[in-house]
Order: C-alpha cells, then structure tokens, then sequence
C-alpha cells in the first residue's frame, strides 16, 4: 500500500509539474523525477525514518534553471515521505489497534458456558484455532454466582510477529471490549496453553459445586496465567487433575508433576474503612480456601 501510495504521488507531481517548465533546460523531465527522489529520500536510525534527502536538499543544492520548479519536486517528496513514512503507518496502527465492542449479555458464572464464550469471541474476530493461544484468564464473581470482572488475552502467531486481544467484559454496558495490538516478540508464547484447549478443561468444573465447597465470603477468583508450570512440593491447598473429562484429586505421591494450572480461591475481607457518610472508602481482602486444577498432566519419575 506504501508504494502504491508513493508510486501515485510520483506520476501526478511529474506530470503537474512538466507543464510548470519556465526555462529551457536539457532532461528537465528527469531532473525533476530526481529533486523529487532526492526530497523523499529516507534515512532509518534506530527504526525511525528521517527526511534526510530533504535536508541534503536545503544544504548542498541550489539551482540556477527552473529554481520554482525544482524547489516544489523536493517539496512534494518531502511530503510523501511524510505520508508513506509517518502518517499512513501511524493510521493504520491506530485502525489496526482500535477497540472493538462486541454486544453480549452474560448471565450467571454458574451457567455460562465459557467454551462457548471463546468460540463466539473467535467467530467475531474471525480467528483460526492454529497458533491461539491463551494469558491471563480470570473471572470474578459474587456467591449468588454474578460476575464482577471477566477478562482473557488470546495471543496468535503471525509469521515473526504476534497478535494480542485483550478481552475484558464490561458489565455496566453488557458488552465485550477488544483491544488489539502488535508485538515483535512473545517470550512465553511457547509456554501457553492451546486457548481452545483452555476452555475446553475449563468447563469441566462445576463452579457453583467448587465455591459451596469454599464457604461463604466476600467474592471468589478463577484464574490462569496460562503457562505451563512445574509443582515439585506439597502446600496449604487442594489440588486436582482433569483427565479424560473428570476431575480427580491428585495427592503428594503424585507429585512431582507439571502441567497447566487454573487456580480457585475466596477473597476474604481483611478489613474495612468509612467516611463520616458510612461510605465504603477502603477494603483489603485475602485469597483464602485455595485450590488448583490442572491439564495436560506430565506426572514426574
């Protein structure tokens, strides 16, 4: 699209300024072509482009024929350096990384089916399951099973670059909001989870059979980084394995073991702050009654 753009420039200032020829002048046509090369001509420091034609332009040439003429071709190639360079990249960023929001009401966490939550997500962003991955899950939610937060990443390999949707529900508008950006480089891409894969063991848990299991507190988390982890020690919590679609308790035995984790847990009120209105101003909470669920289990010798 650049050199699209460039070549159109090129032609229309080249024929425009042909019929601007004040003084007689051998291959004018071609001088013109190369004051406008010359104007355009880009130098990249550090992945920044800079007009460095131009100023070698203002520097070094000084014209005696066709002074107007010759000056307007720099111009123009300055400009179109401007455009292809800086302008065209900066808009097309802006449209590739510009939010989309997608309407969709979401019931209680108890109900909802979050495969089927991932799989709508990847219709609306029309988005292949090959090289999809999923970061960053999490989901919080009331006892009576309402949701408070619910927000996901799913990252995709595009040849050496890699593309990243940050999904976050908004509860106020009953809509998702889609940010999409661009990165060179994904370090722990290898180390995440298939997402379908992801979804796929999610909804094997009962959720509203894991939070009675908790007890009554103030809100409960689900969460996963998703990166793949190694368990080598015993700790204050209960963990589970799923395999083949059931949920099994994996005991010290077992371990050690690695595989990929979604973590449960209550939040606890610590302590609580009012204002002289008995407004709420400031709470602390803490994870409490932990557990873990793993998948694609690797069990160690």
């Amino acid at each position: 699209m650049e050199a699209i753009i460039y070549n159109v420039i090129l032609i229309a200032s080249f024929l425009f300024l042909l019929q601007k020829k004040e003084d007689t002048e051998p291959y004018f046509p071609l001088k013109i072509i190369g004051y406008f090369l010359l104007g355009s001509f880009a130098f990249n420091l550090n992945q920044v482009s800079l007009p460095l034609g131009f100023i070698l332009y203002l520097l070094f040439f000084l014209p005696k024929l066709n002074v107007h003429v010759k000056r307007t071709a720099a111009v123009i190639g300055v400009f179109s350096f401007i455009l292809v360079h800086w302008i065209f990249p900066f808009g097309l960023n802006q449209w590739e990384n510009r939010s989309v929001f997608i309407k969709h009401d979401l019931g209680s966490v108890y109900v909802v089916d979050f495969q089927d939550e991932f799989e709508g997500m990847k219709q609306e962003l029309s988005l292949e399951n090959d090289f999809l991955k999923l970061e960053d899950f999490k989901v919080e939610y009331l006892e009576d099973g309402s949701m408070k937060d619910l927000s996901w990443q799913l990252v995709q390999q595009d040849d050496n670059s890699f593309n990243l949707y940050y999904i976050q529900y908004d509860f106020d508008k009953s809509r998702y909001q889609v940010r999409k950006s661009r990165a060179d480089t994904w370090l722990q891409y290898d180390r995440l989870t298939d997402a379908g894969r992801f979804f796929e063991n999610l909804d094997v848990l009962d959720i509203k059979d894991l939070t009675q299991t908790k007890g009554s507190f103030s809100f409960y988390v689900i969460q996963s980084s998703g990166e793949r982890v190694f368990l080598a020690e015993e700790e204050n919590r209960t963990d589970f394995f799923v395999s083949n679609g059931e949920i099994q308790l994996l005991n010290h035995e077992q371990l050690p073991v690695e595989g990929y984790i979604v973590s449960t847990f209550a939040m606890k009120k610590m302590e609580e702050e009012k204002d002289d209105q008995g407004r709420i101003v400031h709470e602390s909470f803490e994870g409490t009654e932990s557990s873990n669920y793993l998948f694609d289990v690797e069990f160690g010798e």
